[in-house]
């Protein structure tokens, strides 16, 4: 009610102070009957100042009232147990986000009337959506976990990101990825700055990107790809390739040298890239694409055998089965990454090397042989 009157008023919601007034048996009475109390904090009448190390110096009054620092259910509030904590824990800078300095008023008389000394206060600004509003704890990518868990960005490319816009880093340059170390060494408290920052997902992919090629291939990227995608890729097949060091390896230096886009790992699971460890885990798609599966059978025998696969043989094998070029490729391209669509069917044999084809196409082939014998036993 209240809160409704300031509004109503225009003035700011608060409240008016009319306890102040009870003396001591009439608070011993009112407790007594088992009314709802709370303790409250006697604000002094005037303006509070205060020296923060990003915004200089503030004076600001509390205009809402005697704050409360026990509620009704004799737990502390924020304002109370964040200035007592603190304190216990000799905490000497307050670090936290901007939206906090209305509430540093309050804080300050707390340690005032403890007479206790202040920390070296510091209001940083927020990253926001769309350049007003700030991320919530109620969207998924406001934390760190999604860029790391879900995402597969490198830890090097995320804090590089945060502190890109006026963070503290002299003379910062956006194209160099800096180490921690470099961070520490270039780190100037007066070069914070004061304005909030957009999340901007290009700028986060940049780092991305020069994260990924400068990372440790022992020490950071092998553990980073195995964790995350052993535990999107459920078939044993893959498991295989993702424990096999020498392919990952292989995998990394081809996106290091020719794809410039690459900058976090999830595109290895649910992009582009996913066909690098992606295999068929059982023949439905081929059985969509296909009406007479013995013939894809046979096609890919043939492809699995033959000494020269090039476009001018793959053509003739077409040809000389009276299928669609285009069909054939598909049938190629569904059995060696599982999906639709991807690189031309020249690269993956380039890249993949014979000897990881043939695995993929004899798979594939005991797949497709099982489910027709199978087929067949029940028909009888």
């Amino acid at each position: 009610m209240l809160r409704r009157d300031a509004l109503r008023r225009r003035e700011t919601p608060g409240y008016d102070n009319h306890c102040r007034a009870l003396s001591k048996q009439e608070v011993a009475a009112r407790l007594r009957d088992g009314l709802p109390s709370v303790v409250r904090f006697k604000v002094k009448p005037e303006d509070v100042t205060f020296h923060d190390e990003v915004f200089g110096d503030i004076s600001q009054a509390i205009s809402e009232g005697d704050f409360v620092l026990l509620k009704s259910d004799s737990y502390p509030t924020y304002h109370m147990a964040n200035v007592v904590d603190d304190h216990a824990m000799q905490i000497s800078h307050v670090i936290r986000g901007m939206e906090w300095i209305s509430s540093t008023p309050k804080h300050v008389q707390l340690y005032r009337a403890f007479e206790w000394n202040q920390p070296v206060w510091l209001h940083l600004p927020l990253i926001t959506r769309d350049g007003s509003k700030k991320l919530s704890k109620r969207d998924q990518d406001a934390f760190v976990e999604f860029y790391d868990e879900h995402e597969g960005y490198l830890p090097l490319a995320v804090i590089n990101f945060l502190v890109r816009n006026g963070s503290g880093i002299r003379n910062f340059h956006s194209d160099h990825l800096y180490t921690l170390d470099e961070m520490i060494e270039n780190f100037d408290e007066t070069a914070i700055g004061r304005r909030n920052f957009m999340m901007d997902e290009q700028s986060l992919d940049k780092y991305g990107r020069l994260a990924f090629q400068m990372a440790d291939l022992k020490e950071t990227l092998l553990p980073e790809i195995s964790k995350q995608l052993k535990k999107r890729f459920e078939c044993a097949a893959s498991h295989e390739l993702i424990d096999d060091d020498l392919y990952v390896r292989k995998v990394v230096d081809f996106l290091r040298q020719n794809e410039e886009c690459f900058s976090h790992i999830s595109q290895l699971f649910s992009g582009r890239f996913k066909f690098f460890f992606s295999i068929a885990a059982d023949t439905s798609k081929i059985r969509d694409a296909f009406d007479d599966v013995d013939l894809a059978i046979r096609l890919l025998n043939v492809v699995r055998e033959s000494p020269n696969r090039s476009l001018d043989s793959l053509r003739n094998l077409a040809a000389n089965h009276q299928i669609e070029y285009p069909k054939l490729l598909h049938l190629i391209r569904l059995t060696l990454i599982d999906a639709t669509s991807g690189p031309p069917i020249m690269e993956l044999f380039e890249f993949f090397g014979d000897q990881e084809c043939n695995k993929r196409f004899d798979r594939m082939l005991q797949l497709l042989t099982e489910s027709q014998e199978r087929l067949a036993s029940s028909a009888k």
